[in-house]
């Protein structure tokens, strides 16, 4: 006669089996459906589920064991079935099984009805804002005795040890869930990212921008940042701003930017900070976009803002700028030199004698003419109309002598417009700096006055303020 085993031998060699078969698990999704069957058939049930919810809390049945076919619903939503004090309640049942198998139980006639069983036992898997995230239960008894108290506290025990199996399993999607998005934004955020170990500079992280221009994360990770993105390619880059990223205790701060030109060309605007990693270390997180073809557009504006469209010399507006900072540098570093004031004589006469168009040809030779000599003459600017200004940093006395000669020289000759010789003399008034107390358009409107005399008293010449 086979001899009969003792039913809390049985119990302890099927909590051992269960425990081991979750222990063996290395793929958190593994399917537990056998685990259900084995619950379901030591419990005597006919059924098995676990339901997961996702972000809209819509329960989908992820895994199930039917000894015979049941009215399992594949998805629902606990609100149309559940007042909101029932849901309430719900998230406080985390520590013990819901027992169902009485109508007079309100909440329980709801998920009975919502389960189309009889009998139901199961346990609510509760996040930590409180909200249900699944529910692993069994349902229909095959025997109609009803479950012992014994019988409760073990289908509790197993149920909640199968509760957190499927808690970890919701997590690690959760989790993966949320990497994978913050790499699909990082991915697609149109920006080059990267992270360096603070201290080792050991490259822990590249987006996909960056992984594909050098050839896939295998050929970057691991390495040191400078190997790859300093221009020199053997040495750290000497822009790196890291120790501006953390306090004196070697924390965190504000974040760095700059825009910064690459050899090449191109510019990148560079955005640096320094946090924490997953594992605690301190990391320092690169962000750069690129900017050239910003760049590029801010210099055409500044070369439109600063330029004559006419001539393409430098503007008054610029001339007053440069004039300025020469005038502050001359005082910082003790340097001098010339401002020449110069107006065309019987300008007024090409144009009427040959058109705006000829007028406009001798404007533009002119300033030709004067930035072809500015190494000799100085920096030349378009002051407007038919005056023009020569800007002679670092000029000697015996400098302006030459200038003079030269200027005066060339408009003495014809210029060649349109076919025809034009004649254009040249006065020109000229005054040194930096003069004691005097600010840059003091320094223009005194060289301007010398210019008229030199008009009065018989145009092309040059006068310079005593």
């Amino acid at each position: 006669m086979e001899k009969k085993i003792p039913v809390n031998e049985l119990e302890k060699d099927f909590f051992v089996r269960i425990f081991r078969k979750l222990a063996s698990y290395k793929d958190p999704y593994a399917s537990i459906a056998e685990i259900l069957k084995e619950t379901c058939e030591f419990f005597g049930f006919y059924c098995g589920f676990v339901y997961e919810a996702d972000h809209t809390q819509i329960f989908h049945l992820r895994e199930q064991y039917q000894l015979q076919p049941s009215n399992l619903a594949e998805t629902f939503s606990l609100d149309k079935f559940l007042t909101p004090e029932d849901i309430e309640e719900l998230n406080h049942r985390t520590g013990g099984v819901v027992y169902l198998n009485s109508r007079r139980d309100p909440m329980g006639a709801r998920f009975l009805e919502l389960f189309s069983a009889q009998t139901l036992v199961m346990v609510p898997v509760i996040f930590e804002n409180k909200t249900p995230i699944a529910l692993i239960g069994m349902m229909d008894r095959r025997r109609p005795i009803r479950l012992s108290k014994r019988e409760i506290y073990d289908a509790d025990a197993v149920l909640q040890v199968l509760a957190g199996h499927i808690k970890s399993r919701v997590y690690q999607k959760r989790l993966e869930y949320a990497h994978q998005s913050m790499k699909n934004i990082i991915n697609n955020a149109g920006i080059d990212i990267y992270v360096n170990d603070f201290e080792t500079r050991e490259i822990l992280f590249v987006n996909k921008s960056i992984a594909d221009r050098y050839g896939g994360e295998d050929k970057i990770l691991g390495k040191y940042c400078w190997e790859f993105f300093s221009e020199d390619k053997s040495a750290v880059c000497p822009y790196c701003p890291r120790q501006k990223l953390i306090d004196t205790d070697g924390n965190p701060r504000k974040v760095y930017s700059w825009d910064h030109k690459y050899l090449g060309g191109t510019w990148s605007r560079i955005l640096s900070a320094a946090c924490r990693w997953v594992d605690g270390r301190l990391v320092h997180v690169v962000s750069s976009i690129d900017i050239t073809e910003n760049k590029n557009n801010e210099e055409v504006i500044r070369r439109m803002a600063e330029h004559d469209p006419l001539t393409a010399l430098k503007n008054r507006r610029k001339f007053i700028e440069d004039f300025t900072e020469e005038l502050e540098k001359a005082g910082r570093e003790g340097g001098a030199g010339f401002l020449l004031f110069m107006d065309l004589d019987d300008f007024k006469a090409v144009n009427d004698t040959l058109g705006h168009l000829a007028g406009d040809e001798l404007l533009c030779a002119i300033a030709a003419f004067l930035a072809g000599k500015a190494e000799i003459l100085g920096a030349p600017y378009r002051y407007g109309g038919d005056e023009f200004v020569i800007l002679g940093a670092s000029k000697t006395g015996e400098d302006l002598d030459r200038i003079r000669n030269i200027l005066l020289d060339r408009f003495s000759k014809p210029w060649r417009l349109q076919g025809e010789d034009a004649y254009c003399g040249i006065s020109i008034g000229a005054v040194r700096f930096p003069r004691e107390g005097k600010t840059a358009p003091e320094l223009v409107h005194a060289a301007d006055m010398m210019m008229y005399e030199v008009k009065k008293s018989g145009k092309h010449g040059f006068r310079i303020v005593e």
